[in-house]
């Protein structure tokens, strides 16, 4: 019971955040935006979300690495799955799935799998906030939190993290184990090299992100309103707004938080909505289309996560 009303929750909130952002507005001057829409920025869009994807690979198996070789190709496949399942389940079971599947290919305990999936989230949360700072400044708009404070937030909580696993170890060996798998998981952020490398990674990953949204910006002729640093912050726009653990493919949030940025730079409602629409389609048909094939070239199918993962997912406090 408590999973059907997670899943009816979350789609009853994805419709009505869609129908506020699109209410009153006219469908036939959102059609006619998107008939005049360049076609040639969106095979631009395709290659950048195909070079994230990539990017996204490395980044994980570099975090993989102390505890496991793992190839940025098999790392790239299993975490496209996992987006492509965060598109089409609720309850982001994407991460989940990815956790355990991990685990299980590249023979690592699953506290060490989702120890690096913690250091992956929180270096991209550090690296969405720096760029979005950044992108202020030399783009000239108000960005009310500053980079450095939330990376200073996401390195003080790992730190934390560890120390903690560090100190309840000693209280049974079974706590020991877990928290040495954890430990490992975090490893490669104990090498300030290493923690640098995949850092940087995350700021190209994101830029590339934006550049998705600067891409789609020229080919809506929103280009100089939607400029480079602006499509940065877009780019944390969408993030934010795809954060919400409960709808499938975060359909209504995205619309509404993207559509509202650009209205408040005076872009027309309707050219706003069919943007966001645009932004938001292209990047999750890539995505969900090469991790449904990624899916079911590793053996898997959607029947078979759903019946193993969302009980487990609901049954979390």
């Amino acid at each position: 019971m408590k999973k059907i009303i997670s899943i009816f929750a979350g789609l009853a909130l994805s419709a009505a955040l869609l129908w506020f952002a699109f209410r009153e507005a006219d469908l036939g001057a959102i059609l006619a935006v998107l008939a005049g829409v360049k076609t040639a920025p969106l095979a631009l869009v395709v290659l950048t979300v195909t070079g994230e994807l990539a990017v996204r690979g490395l980044k994980w198996s570099l975090l993989l690495a102390p505890a496991r070789e793992v190839r940025p190709w098999d790392a790239a496949r299993l975490e496209t799955a996992a987006l492509a399942l965060n598109n089409l389940l609720p309850l982001r079971l994407g991460e989940l799935a990815r956790a355990a599947y991990g685990s299980e290919l590249f023979n690592l305990h699953i506290s060490t799998v989702l120890a690096t999936i913690l250091a992956e989230k929180a270096l991209d949360l550090a690296a969405l906030f720096a760029l979005a700072g950044a992108a202020a400044a030399f783009g000239g708009f108000a960005f009310s939190l500053p980079g450095w404070r939330p990376a200073l937030a996401v390195a003080a909580g790992l730190g934390l993290l560890f120390l903690a696993s560090r100190r309840f170890a000693a209280r049974s060996p079974r706590l020991k184990r877990t928290a040495q798998d954890l430990a490992l998981g975090l490893k490669a952020l104990r090498s300030p090299a290493a923690a640098a490398g995949v850092f940087a990674l995350s700021l190209f990953q994101w830029l590339l992100n934006a550049l998705n949204y600067y891409w789609l910006a020229l080919a809506f002729g929103l280009s100089p309103a939607a400029s480079l640093p602006r499509s940065v912050l877009l780019s944390f726009t969408g993030a934010a707004a795809s954060s919400a653990p409960g709808m499938p493919g975060y359909f209504g949030s995205f619309e509404l938080a993207v559509s509202a940025v650009l209205g408040s730079w005076g872009i027309a409602r309707e050219t706003a909505l069919a943007y966001a629409a645009a932004s938001h389609m292209l990047p999750y048909l890539v995505i969900t289309a090469a991790g449904l094939f990624f899916i079911y070239n590793l053996g898997r199918s959607l029947g078979q996560v759903w019946a193993r993962f969302a009980g487990l997912q609901t049954d979390m406090p």
